[in-house]
């Protein structure tokens, strides 16, 4: 039916954020992020998340991350994220990243409930500083399997329905450019615009264009103080050094 191929799409096509990355500003000393994002994908939606830097062969951030569209009930459509994004090559500026992740959604409306599993894989290239990048995307968002639950009143309309899996359902592959600012010691300004194809003979959206502003802030580790205690002729002094953040060193009488 035409109106289940469309929420289908709809499935598949909400909440599509990634999150913006600068591998430039990541230094292996640090190790958490959390970042927030505001854009139109699909309708107005926000995203919040985390991310965790591990040690492997490459560096690698793990990340979780939730988002809804804006409206009454943002309990009735929401996207639930893990994965992970590693760079796979460097060459003086440029950076070839992967984003590798699972997912979760939900979506109601007054004739269907639907939840869906599925993986959306990217790659990202492009040319990065220290203080800013720029960079293009392209990637596929599937749907992997959703489960169909018709409403008391849609099954008034047709009693034959049937409620069940549905596998495989349908994907979007999404593509565009992306770049972020640093604004300070913590932040990040981040952009990220492109549209949208659906796979296959799948139903298009509306408007098959998406858009996000980001803010990442970077939870940075505690600073660690060394200090040593120098004799002189007027006494003992202690030496205080930022070893983190270099700020020099301070003086102060024992």
């Amino acid at each position: 039916m035409k109106y289940l191929l469309i929420s289908i799409a709809f499935l598949c096509a909400a909440s599509s954020f990634g999150q913006n990355l600068n591998w430039s500003t990541i230094p292996e000393t640090q190790k958490s992020i959390a970042y927030f994002n505001f854009g139109y994908d699909f309708g107005a939606t926000l995203q919040a998340g985390y991310g965790y830097q591990v040690k492997t062969f490459k560096p690698t951030l793990l990340t979780f991350d939730y988002s809804f569209p804006m409206g009454e009930k943002i309990a009735d459509d929401f996207k639930l994220r893990l994965g992970a994004q590693l760079p796979i090559l460097k060459q003086n500026h440029f950076i070839l990243s992967g984003k590798l992740y699972s997912n979760f959604r939900r979506h109601e409306t007054s004739m269907v409930s639907m939840v869906s599993f599925g993986s959306e894989v990217a790659a990202v290239a492009g040319y990065y500083k220290s203080t800013w990048y720029i960079a293009g995307e392209f990637g596929f968002d599937k749907a992997i399997t959703t489960q169909v639950v018709h409403s008391e009143r849609m099954k008034e309309y047709y009693p034959s329905i049937k409620d069940g899996w549905i596998t495989p359902t349908g994907g979007q592959f999404f593509f565009g450019i992306q770049g972020s600012k640093t604004l300070g010691e913590k932040l990040e300004l981040s952009l990220r615009i492109g549209g949208t194809n659906a796979q296959s003979t799948d139903e298009n959206a509306l408007l098959p264009y998406y858009g996000q502003v980001g803010l990442i802030y970077k939870i940075l580790p505690k600073k660690k103080e060394l200090s040593q205690n120098i004799p002189s002729s007027r006494g003992v002094y202690k030496i205080h050094l930022d070893n983190f953040n270099k700020q020099g060193i301070t003086v102060e009488p024992r």
